[in-house]
Formats: structure tokens, sequence, C-alpha cells
């Protein structure tokens, strides 16, 4: 019933504004209101209202991929069921992290999958049935293997930040920020919502700016031939009411769709290995030493 509403409620602003408006302002500018006055205001009113319906919907299919100028994300994203966690494991007797002879970090893997009896996307290790977490007291991941459109598995890259002092490297701090990347291609993964990679798209961007050029040319068309404004007074309405759409209306539309879904949660580590990860001595964070 949103959608729904919101054309309803947008349409009909729309139209005593046009109404209104276009009464005012070309009394002013002309002396004299285009004929058929109201007739037009429904129209241009109909008009703007269809296309911010309509990119409403498209947000709402997509929620912030197709955004405004100022927020659009230009990412696609792509869903998988199944990785592989590549990990170096803490060594007790170094405080680091186990190397071979050559001392280079031991990786082992585990292989995750998407768990089908929880109602979150919970993915659980295929041998142990244990929850994926990115690191705990014995370990930390520091990559996944996901299969490629191909088949073949892409490595993705625990993105890290090295201690100038020891030399340690380790997660960014903040867990919203911790990512899997893809070097060759840039797509990534992030730590608190596994299953879901994230792909930069032209495409995705050449349609977010199409959308966003299509909203002035829609109010242009509105003030232009349907209201009968002159070509400069048209233009400067379009390009004032456009960005006051884009800054102020749409975001705030967004969220009401947005909010009216139900996303999946993503799935965040645990609290006490969070609380255990922060309060680690200095000593213990150099299992990650390299």
């Amino acid at each position: 019933m949103t959608l729904p509403l919101i054309f309803g409620l947008t349409t009909l602003m729309l139209f005593g504004l046009f109404w209104g408006g276009t009464l005012v302002a070309q009394g002013y500018f002309y002396q004299q209101p285009a004929d058929k006055l109201a007739l037009r205001a429904a129209i241009a009113a109909l008009l703007v209202g269809l296309f911010i319906g309509f990119w409403v919907w498209i947000d709402k299919k997509s929620p912030g991929k197709y955004d405004t100028f100022f927020s659009f994300s230009g990412e696609s994203t792509r869903d998988f069921s199944e990785f592989e966690a590549v990990r170096w494991q803490y060594d007790p007797i170094t405080k680091g992290v186990k190397k071979d002879a050559q001392g280079a970090p031991v990786e082992t893997t585990a292989k995750f999958k998407k768990s089908t009896t929880s109602k979150t996307p919970t993915f659980v290790e295929e041998t142990t049935n244990k929850k994926f977490v990115t690191h705990d007291t014995d370990m930390m991941t520091v990559g996944l293997f996901v299969k490629g459109e191909d088949g073949n598995p892409v490595r993705f890259k625990a993105e890290m930040k090295k201690d100038d002092r020891t030399g340690a490297v380790n997660y960014v701090s903040d867990v919203n920020e911790r990512r899997f990347v893809e070097e060759k291609s840039g797509r990534y993964i992030k730590a608190t919502q596994m299953g879901v990679m994230y792909v930069p798209s032209s495409g995705v961007v050449a349609i977010a700016l199409l959308l966003n050029a299509s909203l002035f040319v829609v109010w242009f068309i509105a003030f232009w031939p349907v209201l009968r404004f002159n070509m400069g007074h048209a233009l400067m309405f379009a390009a004032a009411f456009g960005l006051l759409i884009m800054l102020l209306v749409l975001p705030l539309l967004f969220g009401i769709v947005r909010k009216e879904g139900k996303p999946p949660e993503p799935v965040v580590m645990d609290s006490v290995l969070e609380r255990h990860y922060s309060s680690t001595t200095s000593s213990s964070r150099e299992m990650a030493t390299i």
C-alpha cells in the first residue's frame, strides 16, 4: 500500500503546486496564465508523479543501487551460498601466526554453506556445523574463495591495516568497514554481510545517471510544453525543483519504502568474540605479523 499512497499524495501535492504556482508565476511574468490551466496542471502533476513513483519503485526493488547523484552506489550484487575460508592459525609458543619453513604463514581452509534452518542468513562449517566468524582466539580469516561466474574459485583478500610500530597487521577497527576484496575486479564482500558479493558496474552507473538526468527532463517538459512557460523560465524552474526533489523529497521517500521491506539481517560476529578481540593484548594481536 505504501507505493500507491506515495504516488497519490505526491501527484495531489504536485497538482496544487502546478496550478497555484503557475497562476501566480505566469500572472507575474506574462500577465495572463495559460488557458485550461487546471487540466494542464493535472497532466504535469501526473507526469512528474509517475516518474517519481517509478523511481521509488525501482529503489524498493534494489535499495540504494540507483539512488540520486549524491548517494547511488554504482554497484550490482550477486548472492552466493557457499565459500571456503582461508585462515591463519595462532601459535601460542611464538605468540604470532604459525609459519612454515620458509617463514610464510601457514594457511588452512574450511568450507562453509548457508544454513537452511536459520531464519537469518547464517553460514556454518560443513564438517563441524559451527557458525562462521572471521576470527577467534585460535585463528583469523584472511581470505575467502568464492566460485566465479565460470565456476572457478576466486580469492577475496581481507583488507588489513599494518601497525607501523609492531609490524603486525589486523582487521580495520570498525567492524562495518571490514571487507574481503578481489584485487583484479574490485569486487568485494562485507564481513558483516556474508552471502552477498558487491560488483562495481558501469551499467548500474549509466542507469543511475539516466534516472537522475531524466528527473530534470521531466520537470522541464512539465513547465515548458505542458504549462506553457517560456524556455528560459522552464529551465530555471526545472533546475530548482529537480534539485529540491533530489536533495529532500526522494531521500525521504526512499527511506519510507526501504523500511516497509524486511531485509535480511547481516551475519554479525559474536559479541563475545568481538569483546575478546578488542581486549586482546598487543602480544596476542601480533598473531597476524607477517
